[in-house]
């Protein structure tokens, strides 16, 4: 845990903390009140800030006792120039910031204007106001990057690390503004160009202070609080946990989906303490980091989740409590992880950040009790490969 303060003659640092309603941030959040800091959060919407305070007061137990302040500032359009600045000058001295909001989408009607503009000139626009308003105290900025920044499909390499970019060839400007381009490439655009934009900000400013980025993969664990989850009666969670949400609600009764493109996974709330450690480790700045724990399946979630199931039936909810589930093998048996799958080094997060990742199956357990304690996916799924699913006719 991080030295309550951060620096030294400071009772308290304050923490600029941009789109905190996002899935990422709100667990940031979470941990930066632990850790004991003040937090300004930035919001799209006086609705949407006061819903992050709302849940603060309904769970008390997350401010510790040092008495920790929350605020919120609303930046409705992180992409106009001087957006940042009056959140900036009316809460100084900031200490840290952590740039999570960016745009997340897979299709745009205009992908400049819809995506990469705003990721990119949001990017930028907040760091020159932080130059311009807040050098006197600021330490460092944590950038939210994505693993996006650092693979290359198709042509995947043996392993990645931090060294790693996506090919020119592979991932450009042109194939990003295209309206007909395949899948995620505009986002995948969006964080390159980006993360590339910070760095570049960095070596060209050489501002008093310094930068570190967390490049995570996908991202599952437990929705937080200040997360509206529904929208016209859709659930409407993060797109990692969107596989573990069709997977309780039904969706993969008629077969398990693949996997593919991604394989590796990581907990949310290790992804908020790589963001905090990062923040105020002295050997973080000036660093990536590839913030993955692991390898994952479609047919190991659902295996997971089959085997909560079994639980509930043979020992009731108490059972869902434990620390393992038993996975079911009927499920697992359509495993569709390549044997020759790219590899990954995460050696810097654990050496530099001290980072111990949760398993996937623990993720999976408390994303599934999340998402049951706010009313979705309750019962028993039908899961494909198990017929006549129900409490009673569950193969053993």
């Amino acid at each position: 845990m991080p030295m309550l303060g951060g620096i030294p003659g400071h009772p308290k640092s304050k923490v600029l903390l941009t789109g905190g309603t996002g899935f990422i941030a709100s667990h940031i959040l979470d941990h930066l009140l632990e850790c004991g800091f003040d937090v300004v959060v930035t919001a799209r919407s006086q609705v949407k800030g006061e819903r992050i305070l709302a849940s603060i007061a309904n769970a008390p137990n997350v401010v510790n006792t040092v008495g920790c302040k929350v605020t919120y500032a609303v930046v409705d359009n992180i992409a106009q120039p001087g957006a940042f600045d009056e959140v900036i000058k009316t809460n100084l001295p900031l200490h840290y910031c952590i740039h999570t909001a960016s745009p997340y989408q897979l299709s745009f009607s205009d992908p400049v204007y819809d995506c990469l503009r705003p990721a990119i000139d949001g990017t930028l626009f907040l760091l020159t106001s932080l130059q311009q308003h807040a050098s006197s105290s600021l330490i460092r900025v944590v950038f939210t990057s994505s693993s996006a920044a650092i693979l290359n499909p198709p042509n995947h390499r043996p392993v990645y690390d931090e060294s790693s970019w996506p090919d020119d060839e592979t991932l450009n400007w042109d194939l990003a503004k295209d309206p007909s381009a395949p899948g995620d490439t505009t986002y995948r655009a969006s964080k390159k160009f980006a993360e590339q934009a910070a760095w570049n900000f960095m070596e060209e400013h050489h501002p008093s202070w310094d930068l570190a980025t967390i490049n995570n993969t996908y991202t599952f664990g437990p929705l937080p609080r200040s997360l509206e989850v529904t929208d016209g009666g859709e659930c409407k969670v993060n797109t990692s946990n969107e596989r573990i949400v069709d997977c309780l609600t039904g969706k993969w009764s008629e077969r398990i989906p693949p996997t593919a493109p991604v394989f590796t996974c990581v907990d949310v709330r290790d992804v908020a303490v790589a963001h905090v450690r990062a923040m105020t480790r002295p050997e973080a700045g000036g660093k990536r980091f590839y913030v993955v724990g692991g390898y994952f399946c479609n047919a190991g979630i659902a295996g997971v989740v089959h085997g909560m199931c079994r639980a509930d039936r043979d020992g009731g909810r108490e059972a869902e409590k434990g620390k393992e589930v038993e996975m079911c093998q009927q499920c697992v048996k359509f495993d569709d992880l390549p044997e020759n799958h790219w590899m990954f080094d995460n050696t810097r997060s654990k050496r530099v950040l001290g980072l111990e990742c949760r398993k996937m199956d623990e993720s999976v357990v408390d994303t599934v009790r999340s998402l049951r304690g706010m009313g979705i996916g309750e019962g028993n799924p039908q899961i494909a490969g198990h017929w006549d699913y129900d409490e009673g006719t569950l193969p053993n």
